[in-house]
């Protein structure tokens, strides 16, 4: 059953396409959905909507770092 798909913005990235989608659960939380897919793969890392603030400060935090080099 395809959970509600609240947004979604793709990105495209040379052999890389990236999919980010908020969707809502069976209990109405949302949580976000991050999807690399390459010609023969897809990978999915899902991030509920109780750890969000946590994952996008460690995500600041590494692309800050990122920056530093």
């Amino acid at each position: 059953m395809e959970k509600e798909r609240l947004f979604s913005k793709k990105l495209n990235a040379g052999k890389r396409t990236y999919f980010f989608d908020v969707k809502k659960g069976r209990d109405g939380s949302a949580y976000l959905v991050i999807t690399e897919q390459t010609e023969d793969k897809r990978n999915r890392l899902m991030v509920f909507e109780d750890r969000l603030e946590d994952f996008m400060s460690a995500l600041r935090e590494v692309a800050e770092k990122v920056k530093e080099l």
